[in-house]
């Protein structure tokens, strides 16, 4: 079996509704679906969505680093050389982890497809079969607006992300106290301040933050406050999760030997695919520090894998950050995530397990449209 062809499909994307957090509006998404094909007919696919608070990468970039970067490298050899592809890879590309990790995807799900077994099993098996995931509440300088998407989230999830860091910081407390006391006691909050925070205002947050019940806190300071962070938060019981502050398996090693986290965020995507996120998970598990699978909204693919990646996971210290395409206008899988008591089940086909809408993908590739 060798690598045949690999492409890179850039897609117009879009939401049902404006995700507002950080300093981000996000209406549309820049999703760029990898496809790899083999000379025997088996096919893998991966996706790509890259952000910019975790890289300068592009919708454009990332097709052009496929085709003209990684194209070379791979085609002709194969597929199951993963490790030594990912190995050639990283010589040619210095730092691009979302391309990185939908080509690490796609080659996951190929070999899953060739032999008949879930990306899960690649992975060393599965430690549940469906995970828990958590709803996510934009920012909006609207309490209310606030309120009511949270009340209706809690009808579904038992933990609600909410967001913090863009308006003053007692407005956004008030925003948070308003919700707490919308939603009641028994759902969880947690809040991810994008490092919009400084540490006089992490500071003054913490009475509140125990006051209003908030069980972590996400990245509240930027990354030359990691030590400082530590200090602050000495003693408190309150989680602090880290996300920007990993985005390398190298970078999960400075936060558990500093103790600047007590859970790591392990999206797949940021931090160059399927195959680093397992590291960084154990770099961390074994440090006695908790991990969380996060995400950058995927569509059905990126999904599916961080379902993968969540079920790989001996213990998961909060719900998952995958509920992607229930965000989306357009759909590239043909079944769909669903949500049944706060949880959503691991794909058990082959692969990734989704059946991908190949001809939905190339009616929705951005090029057309222009």
């Amino acid at each position: 079996m060798r690598i045949e062809s690999i492409e890179a499909i850039p897609l117009a994307a879009s939401f049902s509704k404006t995700f507002r957090f950080g300093t981000t509006d996000r209406s549309t998404s820049p999703n760029v679906v990898v496809i790899i094909r083999t000379s025997d007919g088996h096919v893998g696919y991966g996706e790509a969505v890259p952000v910019p608070a975790f890289t300068s990468e592009t919708q454009n970039s990332i097709v052009e680093l496929v085709e003209e970067r990684i194209a070379p490298v791979v085609v002709g050899r194969d597929p199951f050389d993963r490790q030594l592809l990912l190995a050639d890879i990283f010589k040619v590309l210095r730092f691009a982890p979302f391309t990185i990790a939908a080509v690490d995807m796609a080659l996951l799900d190929l070999q899953g497809r060739a032999l008949d077994v879930p990306v899960y099993a690649l992975l060393g098996g599965a430690f549940r079969s469906s995970t828990e995931v958590h709803g996510s509440v934009g920012w909006s300088e609207d309490s209310e607006s606030m309120v009511d998407i949270a009340v209706e989230q809690a009808e579904t999830y038992s933990c609600l992300k909410l967001y913090a860091g863009r308006g003053g910081l007692e407005r956004d407390l008030d925003r948070l106290q308003a919700v707490r006391d919308a939603v009641g006691p028994d759902i969880q909050l947690f809040v991810d301040v994008n490092m919009m925070w400084e540490p006089s205002d992490l500071v003054r947050a913490l009475p509140r933050v125990r006051e209003i019940g908030l069980s972590a806190l996400e990245q509240p300071l930027p990354l030359s406050a990691g030590l400082l962070q530590n200090q602050i938060m000495a003693g408190h019981s309150v989680d602090i999760i880290a996300d920007e502050a990993v985005r390398t398996v190298a970078d999960s090693t400075r936060v558990v030997t500093e103790r600047t986290a007590t859970v790591i965020n392990v999206g797949q995507s940021k931090l160059g695919g399927l195959t680093a996120a397992v590291q960084v998970a154990q770099i961390a598990q074994g440090h006695g520090v908790g991990v969380h699978v996060g995400s950058v909204i995927e569509m059905g693919i990126g999904t599916a894998a961080g379902l993968h990646l969540a079920a790989s996971l001996p213990k998961l210290a909060y719900p998952s950050y995958l509920m992607g395409p229930l965000k989306y206008v357009q759909q590239i899988t043909q079944e769909q995530i669903q949500i049944v008591d706060g949880h959503i089940a691991i794909p058990q086909g082959p692969g990734l397990g989704v059946d991908v809408d190949e001809p939905e993908i190339r009616r929705l590739d951005a090029r057309r449209q222009k």
